[in-house]
Order: structure tokens, then sequence, then C-alpha cells
């Protein structure tokens, strides 16, 4: 029997936490997009025979970019 890998493309999300005295939104989510770094735990990552990947390119979904202030 023949043995076949196939790329499937998801769709992930993350929410970034993000300190600065900045107010504009589209700088705010700059820094948020510079601060991403989610990662998987290992058997996420490397479950036996299935792999998977959330790549390393985060882009805010809305323009204007969704902020929500937390605290001052």
């Amino acid at each position: 029997m023949a043995r076949y890998s196939v790329p499937l493309t998801g769709w992930a999300n993350i929410s970034v936490d993000v300190e600065t005295d900045e107010t504009d939104p589209d700088k705010i989510a700059r820094l948020a997009e510079e601060q991403a770094s989610p990662s998987l735990c290992h058997q996420c990552a490397d479950g036996g025979n299935n792999w998977l990947e959330i790549g390393d390119e985060w882009t805010p979904g809305e323009t204007p970019p969704e902020v929500y202030k937390e605290s001052d």
C-alpha cells in the first residue's frame, strides 16, 4: 500500500499583549506583529504521523486593526 504526505492549510489566531505609550492602532498592531512568538506543545508539533507548523508571519485581521486597551 502506498503512503502519502499531504500538506493541509488551516488558519490560526493569537492575541499579543503590548505595553506602549503609543496610541495609534496601526503602530500598536505593528508592535504586536514584532512581538508575536506563538508555540505548540510537543504533541501538537510532532504527533507521530502528523506534523503541524503555525508559521511566523502574523497580520492584524482588520483595517484599521482591532486594538483593545486593557490598562494604563
